[in-house]
């Protein structure tokens, strides 16, 4: 598994707990600047993040459309898609 792989994982895992800001979730992960904006991006060219409708976003899944797209002073969450994702990844490990 990648590194880059690893972090979204990571991400997915951390924003099931609840929404929180590009930057808290970069730090609380530890990650670089560099890891981290590359495994933020694929997440949201996917669409598996969206922003928060109380952040000013639609709460739509607009992937980088969205307002909130890596910007890191603004609310992520995940998405219904990113939810879904995270539950595969979960039965995958879990050797379901």
């Amino acid at each position: 598994m990648s590194d880059v792989t690893a972090l979204i994982e990571k991400i997915l895992l951390e924003l099931s707990v609840g929404a929180q800001t590009g930057r808290g979730l970069q730090e609380s992960l530890a990650a670089s600047d560099a890891e981290f904006r590359l495994s933020a991006r694929e997440l949201w060219l996917d669409g598996l993040l969206q922003g928060q409708l109380a952040d000013g976003c639609c709460s739509a899944p607009c992937g980088t459309m969205c307002v909130s797209a890596m910007k890191l002073d603004r609310v992520w969450q995940l998405s219904k898609k990113g939810r879904l994702r995270l539950k595969v990844m979960q039965a995958r490990s879990a050797g379901l």
